[in-house]
């Protein structure tokens, strides 16, 4: 009796150790817990923070996507610079309506003469420098330049816009070409060059040019181009 009550122990021992090992397998598979690929270290599911960084890192080495937002670091200039900063094209002859005044009063000899430009063009041109001035159709050279008259930049007429150059018909000299028309060359950009066809200017009345005859630069101040010449 001793030893069968022995024998029922331990087998009733046994049993319970066979149903514990049962159960703790069945925990381990259901937990992913144990060895395996991972070199026998637990795998935990990851967390939420992580789950989404690594999804973005995945959409981004994927599809191409920028490292950073739309719109974030600097963007190129959209816009073209072209000619900006540059002066508008020379006048040209065919653009331009012209008109003389006599600044020493009608009736009288015209001695200071008020050249007008009108920019008749639908856009900005620029006038550079002074008007070549030639007096009749063989002389050599143009009237020369009153260099005191020089403005410190171009001069860049809007359409519709105006400049004045102030020709001194003379000094009295002898050798005088008389007329009542002349005709001026517009200056390009590029010095001694010419924009093309003379403009022609009819004078108020006739002129007696001599060799001190002199001319200003361009402005869009009447009163400047004056101040060089009326007082000569």
């Amino acid at each position: 009796m001793r030893i069968s009550a022995v024998t029922d122990h331990a087998v009733r021992r046994a049993t319970g150790y066979a149903l514990g090992a049962a159960a703790l397998a069945a925990v381990l598979a259901v937990t992913g817990c144990g060895a395996g690929s991972h070199g026998g270290k637990a795998s935990h599911p990851p967390s939420p923070a992580a789950a989404g960084a690594a999804g973005g890192a995945g959409a981004g080495a994927g599809s191409g996507a920028p490292a950073t937002p739309a719109g974030s670091g600097d963007s190129a200039d959209s816009g073209d610079s072209g000619d900006a900063g540059r002066a508008a094209d020379a006048c040209k002859p065919d653009a331009v309506s012209p008109a003389a005044t006599n600044e020493d009063g009608e009736g009288r000899d015209p001695r200071h003469l008020l050249l007008t430009l009108t920019n008749a063009g639908d856009k900005p041109c620029t006038l550079y420098r002074y008007p070549y001035v030639r007096l009749g159709t063989y002389s050599r050279s143009p009237v020369p330049a009153i260099e005191d008259s020089a403005p410190r930049g171009t001069v860049t007429l809007a359409p519709g816009a105006q400049a004045y150059a102030a020709l001194l018909v003379g000094g009295g000299r002898t050798d005088a070409y008389e007329t009542k028309a002349i005709a001026l060359l517009l200056q390009d950009r590029d010095p001694g060059s010419t924009t093309g066809d003379p403009v022609p200017f009819e004078l108020p009345a006739v002129a007696s040019f001599d060799e001190g005859a002199r001319v200003t630069y361009w402005t869009t101040a009447q009163g400047d181009a004056l101040d060089f010449v009326m007082s000569r």
